[in-house]
């Protein structure tokens, strides 16, 4: 052994031997053992340290911090000493000290629970309590067995209370790792569950908790809210009516299972629901909300807006119930109501795209108000310069007046903003006003049938930058519009970068003069169209158009009321021009062979891609990866695929289904035969 070595070793004992003194509280003893070690190598800093806890228990505060800071000048990485020079700070209550030093170990030694726990204590000295919350959390993540369950309990809720959701669920796993018997950490969890979206997590933690407590309201409550989520109506009903035999007098009880009700189609049992839950807490906005849209899906006006305009006056800032009470006014043939209650809903929310949800009030305001809305967004957009939607509002409203020039500027804006939120460096980069890109491709159809979410995940790769808004409908009815202000619509891309971009506007499949249209001024474009079974885009179809009150047919009335039209055209399947002048067209719109036969005699077959919508939710992966090599992009898998503008309901009566199965199932066959892909519809 070398001398250095043999040095060292005599150190280490000596400090050992000071160590086992100092913690069987021999001070004299554990100082003289220091003494030694430093006598053998004088630059050892664990015996300074050591020195300095000794002064810390003789209360000597002052001297202990000198021992600690000539720890730390002989060993700057001391996180131990660090974390001890804090705590002499905060014993002096110089929390700002304090709180650098107890930094200062943790960035040394991030495993340090006990200083975690010593930060979290000066944040709570100096009111900071969402930094104390973090560092509690992160002193139990370290050490989970050295806190009770009760303990990791509260650290959840504060931490939820922040918003910190992982972080919470994480607190309420080990509460009730710690104790199984704890019904509260149950519910704690199963609620951030179903909140977070894991529905079959949330199922096992809440059954955990009624297996302790069978009378707890709120996990019967919880229950049923994952089986709604999923669907699963009749488990939701069962559990959300044994949450009200536990506790009749909560009101979002009985909201809830109004709201089950509801999607069931039994409108007049979610009513009663939602009357109890008033008579239990008149002020529940969400009740009389509700309750008018049951009333809307009646088509009983006086009673919607009756219910609407209480919801108003509970929560006057709540835009949606304008739009709504507006709509009411609107069938009831209150037209300046509706304009006026249409205005208070955007004046309460500018930054939305009413453009597009909500067109039929849009166009009787811009008709009736243009001046009025024109002031009210142009100040919105002076406001906020950098949003998206109140340029792009704006640039419809100029549209509207017929300035195309103010139009085009207030879609380039828009599209500006957009692209400096999503891709900074390529507007910093690139951006020049004065280029003009052409889309790459357009989503041309069908509807319903998944365009929103492969729009969506097309947008979500780095070499997309996509137009302003999904649906642009220039080839349609915007066509008259030039051309000018259809590419203002989309970021100006330089041809030396490899990026694209492109729109997504579902009726041109199906609609007249658009496939002729585009050939002339876009003949290279790639045209990507998603088909669904013709049948259940019908039904999806028909439930959209209901939400939109565009619709008051029953589904089997109007599709019995198509298919006797359709009786009359054998040779046009897809029915005449009489037949497309009518509301709906859910038949005619799924004979996808007609419109496909006509876009593909002008362009050629490898300029399309056609996708099964089924696949695009079933097998996301394989079906993007199709879409960006036709696209010429690399692959790019998403995290998650979000099912976008998707809708639950009722299901098609077996006997309405297979009639409207008949009716397609030969031209489905011709589909197949044309392109040669297999659809299994």
């Amino acid at each position: 052994m070398s001398n250095n070595k043999k040095v060292e070793t005599v150190a280490i004992n000596f400090h050992q031997l000071a160590e086992s003194s100092l913690a069987q509280g021999k001070l004299d003893e554990a100082y003289a053992a220091c003494l030694k070690a430093l006598n053998s190598q004088p630059e050892f800093a664990p015996a300074y340290k050591t020195i300095g806890n000794i002064l810390q228990v003789k209360g000597d505060i002052e001297a202990a911090k000198n021992y600690y800071f000539k720890a730390i000048t002989i060993f700057p990485d001391f996180a131990e000493a660090h974390a001890n020079i804090g705590s002499m700070y905060a014993k002096q209550r110089d929390w700002e000290k304090a709180f650098f030093y107890y930094q200062k170990a943790i960035h040394i030694k991030p495993n340090l629970a006990i200083v975690y726990r010593n930060l979290a204590k000066v944040c709570e000295c100096t009111e900071k309590e969402e930094l104390a919350t973090e560092y509690t959390y992160k002193a139990l993540i370290l050490e989970p067995e050295s806190a009770t369950a009760i303990e990791h309990l509260n650290i959840g809720k504060k931490l939820l209370e922040l918003n910190k959701i992982e972080a919470a669920i994480k607190c309420y796993r080990n509460a009730v790792k710690i104790n199984p018997n704890l019904s509260a950490g149950y519910q704690n969890l199963g609620e951030l569950l179903v909140k977070n979206g894991e529905l079959e997590s949330a199922l096992i933690a809440l059954r955990e908790g009624i297996k302790i407590d069978a009378k707890n309201p709120r996990c019967y409550y919880l229950l049923g809210e994952v089986w709604q989520k999923q669907g699963q109506y009749k488990l939701a009903i069962s559990d959300y009516s044994r949450a009200i035999e536990l506790k009749p007098e909560n009101h979002l009880f009985h909201k809830k299972l109004g709201d089950v009700w509801e999607k069931m189609g039994k409108l007049d049992v979610a009513i009663s629901c939602y009357e109890k839950a008033i008579e239990i807490n008149p002020n529940f906005f969400w009740s009389y909300h509700s309750l008018g849209n049951v009333y809307t899906k009646q088509q009983k006006w006086d009673k919607a807006i009756a219910a609407y305009d209480k919801a108003t006056i509970i929560n006057p800032n709540f835009s949606n119930t304008y739009y709504n009470l507006a709509d009411a006014f609107l069938h009831n043939s209150q037209k300046e109501e509706a304009i006026i209650t249409y205005l208070e809903a955007i004046r309460l929310r500018p930054e939305h795209s009413w453009y597009s949800h909500h067109s039929v009030l849009w166009k009787h305001l811009l008709k009736s108000r243009l001046e009025e809305v024109l002031n009210l967004y142009q100040d919105a957009t002076k406001k906020e310069p950098n949003s998206i939607l109140c340029h792009l509002n704006l640039g419809e409203i100029f549209t509207e007046k017929g300035n195309i020039k103010e139009a085009i500027n207030s879609y380039q804006t828009a599209c500006y903003n957009k692209t400096k939120k999503s891709n900074p460096a390529f507007v910093d980069k690139y951006w020049n006003f004065d280029n003009v890109a052409r889309p790459n491709f357009i989503i041309i159809g069908s509807q319903k049938s998944g365009t929103t979410s492969l729009a969506s995940y097309i947008s979500q790769h780095p070499q997309v930058l996509p137009a302003i808004k999904k649906e642009t409908h220039f080839w349609s009815r915007e066509f008259n519009q030039g051309i000018d202000w259809y590419l203002a619509h989309f970021p100006p891309i330089p041809k030396s970068q490899n990026l694209i971009t492109g729109e997504a506007t579902p009726n041109y499949l199906v609609t007249d003069k658009i496939p002729e249209r585009i050939y002339s001024l876009l003949p290279n474009i790639k045209l990507l169209v998603i088909l669904r079974n013709p049948v259940d885009r019908a039904f999806s179809q028909y439930h959209h158009w209901q939400r939109l009150n565009w619709e008051d047919r029953s589904f089997e009335v109007a599709i019995n009321q198509e298919l006797e039209i359709l009786k009359t055209t054998p040779k046009q399947p897809q029915g005449d021009r009489k037949y497309w002048r009518l509301s709906g067209n859910y038949i005619g719109r799924g004979v996808y062979i007609e419109f496909i036969q006509k876009w593909m005699g002008l362009f050629p077959k490898k300029q399309f891609l056609i996708l099964r919508g089924e696949d695009l939710y079933q097998t996301p992966d394989n079906t993007m990866k199709q879409v960006f090599d036709f696209l010429g992009l690399p692959e790019h898998k998403l995290a998650k695929y979000k099912k976008l503008n998707s809708g639950s309901y009722t299901p098609i009566s077996d006997l309405l289904r297979q009639r409207l199965s008949k009716y397609f199932q030969p031209h489905n066959q011709r589909l197949e035969e044309y392109l040669g892909i297999k659809f299994n519809w």
